[in-house]
């Protein structure tokens, strides 16, 4: 029971501080950005990726209506390329690995783009419904 309980602490003291890391300012990529979507029917992992401009404030712009881009922008645009995998390694492979261009400029947005595939493994795993952060 006190085994349980100390596992219980440690997970609710881990996704207090992802919470609290989570509401940190960050630098955008100059390069774009990514959508990670689930595809059941095929067993897919996709990551689409968009091209953005940065502008004096550190937002994205869309580079074609020169609007800032929200994190619940509804888009018109069309992805500049698609990844696709059955898992998080095969995908982040795909954007790392070779002669490049690399589609990520960012240390950090790197890291984050790894974790955020991993997550949608899982979910693809058992079925959750993922959504990114």
């Amino acid at each position: 029971m006190k085994n349980l309980d100390h596992k219980k602490d440690l997970i609710q003291s881990i996704n207090l501080l992802d919470e609290k890391l989570s509401r940190r300012q960050i630098e955008l990529d100059p390069k774009g950005y990514f959508l990670i979507k689930i595809e059941p029917l095929t067993n897919e992992l996709i990551l689409e990726y968009y091209l953005n401009n940065i502008d004096n404030k550190g937002r994205a712009i869309d580079p074609e209506s020169g609007e800032p881009i929200g994190c619940t922008t509804k888009s018109p645009n069309q992805p500049n390329n698609i990844f696709r995998g059955k898992s998080a390694k095969e995908v982040g492979i795909q954007i790392s690995e070779g002669h490049g261009p690399f589609p990520i400029s960012r240390l950090d947005h790197a890291v984050y783009i790894g974790r955020e595939l991993q997550r949608a493994e899982q979910c693809l795993k058992t079925g959750e419904r993922y959504i990114q952060d």
